[in-house]
């Protein structure tokens, strides 16, 4: 190969090189970001959906673990997605939000009682922070993960 020749090879590796690093990016787009938060709170949407019904099918206990297990795992999930810029302090007020429930309803699993007056607060904090997480997302666009506080 000549000099020529090894020039516009390297000239052509260059260019392409150079297409592939500016053409390439880490940023999240908003179409990015809310499809895979959407597809994270359909997952946790199916798990909480397929436990079966306290007291008959399931105690009130094991009910509220796995509801807190499938809560902790969304978090975890959505705390791992990169949000736009514009989205970044919703994004954080999310997983609060959703780390705070999935501690509620373990603190209503650990309970050793289920009396009203134990169970009546937590099922008030669950049902607030239900309400706070569907104007959240109502917000950002992913109506998906909204719930009923009930």
């Amino acid at each position: 190969m000549g000099r020529g020749s090894t020039l516009l090879v390297i000239a052509a590796l260059a260019a392409a090189l150079g297409a592939c690093t500016s053409t390439s990016t880490n940023e999240a787009t908003d179409e990015d970001y809310v499809g895979a938060l959407t597809s994270i709170c359909t997952d946790t949407t199916e798990q909480l959906d397929s436990l079966p019904e306290p007291p008959e099918q399931i105690s009130i206990a094991n009910f509220a673990g796995e509801a807190s297990n499938a809560l902790a795992g969304e978090a975890e999930g959505v705390r791992r997605l990169e949000p736009p810029d514009e989205l970044a302090d919703d994004h954080r007020a999310f997983i609060r939000n959703t780390d705070d429930q999935a501690a509620a309803w373990n603190e209503l699993g650990s309970l050793p009682s289920a009396d009203a007056e134990t169970l009546e607060p937590l099922v008030t904090t669950i049902g607030q922070l239900t309400l706070g997480r569907n104007d959240l997302a109502v917000e950002m666009g992913v109506p998906q993960c909204q719930r009923s506080p009930g």
